[in-house]
C-alpha cells in the first residue's frame, strides 16, 4: 500500500536573543514556556526534560512523581539545530513505534536577533489519523502558540 505523503507542520518565530540563548531557552528551559495543558500526564507538569545529546530522552516529569515520554533527540547541534521526535499518537498516547520529527533550527540573523524555524514532518506515519493530526498540528494553540510561548519566554529574559 502507498501512503500518502502528508504537508509538513511549518512554523517560525523570530526572538530578541542570541542563538544561544534562544537555543538554551527551547531546550533546556521548556518548562518555563511549554503550555502547562499540553501534557499527556494524569498530574500536571513538575518539568520536562530534554537530554542534551542525541538518543536523550524528552519526557515530562508530573507533580504525582509519575513521567510520561514524549520523544528522543535525534539531533543535538549546539547551538544551530536540534531534532526530537514527537512518539505521541492520535489518542494522547505514547507510541515508541510512532516516530514523526520536530526539527528546530535556530538562525543568527544578527548577535542579537535569532529565527526559530520548527517543522513537524512526516505527518503520514499517523496513518488513517493523519489529515486529524495534521489539523490538531497547524490550530492556532498547537505549534504556533507553543513557538509563541517560547518567543515570549525568551524576550521576557
Amino acid at each position: 500500500m502507498i501512503q500518502q505523503q502528508i504537508e509538513s507542520i511549518r512554523r517560525q518565530v523570530t526572538v530578541r536573543a542570541s542563538q544561544q540563548r534562544a537555543f538554551e531557552v527551547f531546550t533546556a528551559g521548556m518548562t518555563g514556556w511549554w503550555p502547562k495543558q499540553h501534557h499527556i500526564g494524569s498530574a500536571p507538569i513538575e518539568e520536562i526534560v530534554i537530554e542534551p545529546h542525541e538518543g536523550g530522552r524528552w519526557y515530562t516529569r508530573h507533580e504525582d512523581g509519575t513521567e510520561t515520554s514524549t520523544g528522543f533527540v535525534q539531533a543535538w547541534e549546539p547551538y544551530d539545530r536540534v531534532v526530537l521526535t514527537w512518539n505521541i499518537n492520535a489518542e494522547w498516547k505514547y507510541d515508541p513505534g510512532l516516530i514523526t520529527p520536530v526539527e528546530l533550527r535556530f538562525v543568527a540573523e544578527a548577535p542579537d536577533r535569532t529565527r526559530v524555524e520548527l517543522e513537524h514532518r512526516e505527518l503520514e506515519r499517523f496513518g488513517a489519523e493523519a489529515e486529524k493530526m495534521r489539523a490538531v498540528f497547524e490550530s492556532p494553540d498547537a505549534w504556533a502558540g507553543t513557538l509563541a510561548a517560547f518567543a515570549a519566554a525568551v524576550e521576557q529574559g
